[in-house]
């Protein structure tokens, strides 16, 4: 049986890092995020439509399950529906009702829900959409979690603290972890 951690938080909040750091040490591997290659080569002035986000969710969900056949007792994922549902409504103010079922349902997916701080200097690189949207997104992320009572884990500090917090979740039960 694999347990899935999927990874959240606003840009440049050390997700894909501590994913890969994770998946390293414990000698299984990451689902990277699909969205960020996506936008890259699709993108028409920083922004995509409501059915591209929908086929990156789709697409990310795909690969997870791919990619389980290849994990070891771990599958880290650097991210999920939930994020790309945000973007959707970040940049359209709506999101397509397949990416809205897409999102609530992900949340069956995980074992794990690890929420990234952003307690860590902002890396400003020209794919991200600036320190402010990188706050705004923390805010909505903590506040769902909260009023949708989405068990999870906040990891703050530096890689090596992040990466212990994670070792330690992963060897308790899943009541301990928080709702708030």
């Amino acid at each position: 049986m694999i347990k899935k951690i999927v990874f959240l938080g606003g840009p440049s909040t050390g997700k894909t890092t501590l994913c890969e750091t994770l998946a390293k040490e414990l000698g299984t591997v990451t689902v990277p995020e699909y969205g960020r290659e996506y936008w890259i080569t699709h993108q028409v002035d920083r922004r995509l439509t409501p059915e591209q986000l929908l086929h990156i969710a789709q697409t990310q969900n795909h690969l997870e399950d791919q990619a389980t056949a290849r994990a070891n007792k771990f599958l880290f994922c650097d991210t999920s529906a939930f994020t790309t549902w945000h973007f959707a409504l970040h940049y359209h103010q709506v999101a397509l009702p397949e990416l809205e079922r897409l999102a609530k349902a992900c949340w069956q997916r995980y074992d794990l829900v690890v929420l990234c701080d952003d307690d860590i200097p902002y890396d400003d690189t020209w794919e991200r959409s600036g320190d402010a949207n990188r706050h705004e997104f923390q805010v909505f992320n903590r506040q769902y979690l909260k009023e949708y009572g989405i068990k999870h884990i906040l990891v703050s500090g530096n890689l090596e603290q992040r990466k212990q917090a994670v070792l330690t979740s992963l060897a308790l039960a899943p009541m301990e972890m928080c709702t708030s």
